[in-house]
């Protein structure tokens, strides 16, 4: 039997609590938040989702996480925070020497990115991150697909609603729209076509200047270059109207010798000149799929199979935050510059 603890008890993890439900032979043993009204919220959400099969999720619920690690002692540790919370914590679970899935995004720094995957190596342990869109059998194949094509250009675009968590509109707690929000998008345009070698942005406040203690961009437009030659462009702004995107979410295009890939987890689409739409579908979910492979990495005590690393995750995270500052500087930044 392997055993999971939960530190945080939010949307991803009741996301992960109910997919291990899945998993035979897995079961959680604990979940620790500041909050237990929230904790038992969590729990009480991941039931109603969990395989019908299993039975019930009965976690220990503790308020602090380092009595939940010497209580239960569990093989993993899913570690589900908000962006603002990451720091010692992450160092405290590491040193506690098991496998660790994170969920991004990883920290709000590079630097802080930079210190908690050094840790990581240091110790050897296990890692993933819930980049969980690089499990889709849909952007692996339209990943495969691409190492044989020129690729011209890549477009992202998401315009959505304000989400209603206060620290996701406050820049020192989220990272602001880019690095909270449009992080999976990113992260697929770097799984798919490559590394980012440098960016231009610009963005600003102009819409939501009347929502209390709002201090991030609400509308942003990137430009990118990566290594292999080609631009790319990302857009995002969280004033459109909410429930109803104009684009869907993590949708990547990719602009190939007669194709465009429209790419991300619930289908991608080809098409070419004078043929019929091509679509490929995921064949599985794929936040099951993340929490399967990270799961047999774990009971292996192998990382080979994990396709989100922390280190690789971290690069992720400095794409955006580059992002982030050139808007705020007025001027291109290189990942050299910030790496």
């Amino acid at each position: 039997m392997t055993h999971a603890a939960f530190i945080g008890a939010g949307q991803r993890s009741v996301s992960h609590m109910a997919a291990l439900t899945h998993i035979p032979d897995t079961q959680i043993v604990g979940v620790a938040d500041l909050d237990e009204a929230r904790a038992r919220a969590g729990i009480e959400r991941a039931n109603g989702r969990r395989n019908p099969a299993a039975p019930p999720i009965q976690p220990r619920i503790f308020t602090d996480y380092r009595t939940l690690l010497e209580q239960t002692d569990p093989d993993c540790i899913y570690l589900c925070l908000p962006p603002f919370v990451h720091g010692q914590i992450d160092h405290d679970v590491i040193d506690f020497g098991k496998p660790v899935l994170f969920e991004k995004p990883v920290a709000l720094s590079v630097a802080q990115a930079q210190a908690i995957a050094d840790h990581i190596r240091q110790r050897g342990i296990v890692n993933a991150v819930g980049y969980q869109k690089r499990y889709s059998h849909a952007v692996q194949e339209a990943r495969r697909r691409l190492q044989d094509e020129t690729i011209g250009m890549v477009i992202s675009i998401r315009l959505s609603g304000l989400p209603g968590q206060p620290w996701w509109r406050v820049q020192a707690q989220s990272g602001g729209m880019l690095v909270e929000q449009h992080t999976h998008a990113v992260d697929m345009m770097r799984f798919v076509c490559g590394e980012i070698e440098s960016v231009y942005a610009v963005g600003g406040t102009r819409l939501l200047t009347d929502v209390p203690n709002l201090d991030i961009f609400d509308v942003n437009a990137c430009t990118v270059r990566f290594a292999n030659g080609a631009p790319g462009m990302i857009g995002n702004s969280c004033a459109a109207a909410a429930g109803a995107p104009i684009f869907p979410p993590h949708l990547v295009h990719v602009v190939a010798r007669d194709a465009v890939y429209s790419v991300n987890e619930n289908k991608t689409v080809i098409r070419r000149p004078g043929q019929e739409p091509e679509e490929i579908s995921p064949q599985a979910d794929d936040d099951l799929v993340m929490n399967q492979t990270f799961i047999a990495a774990v009971r292996a005590g192998d990382q080979g199979s994990i396709l989100s690393s922390f280190a690789d995750a971290a690069r992720t995270l400095a794409v955006t935050l580059a992002c982030q500052q050139s808007a705020e500087q007025g001027q291109p930044v290189t990942m050299a510059q910030i790496c």
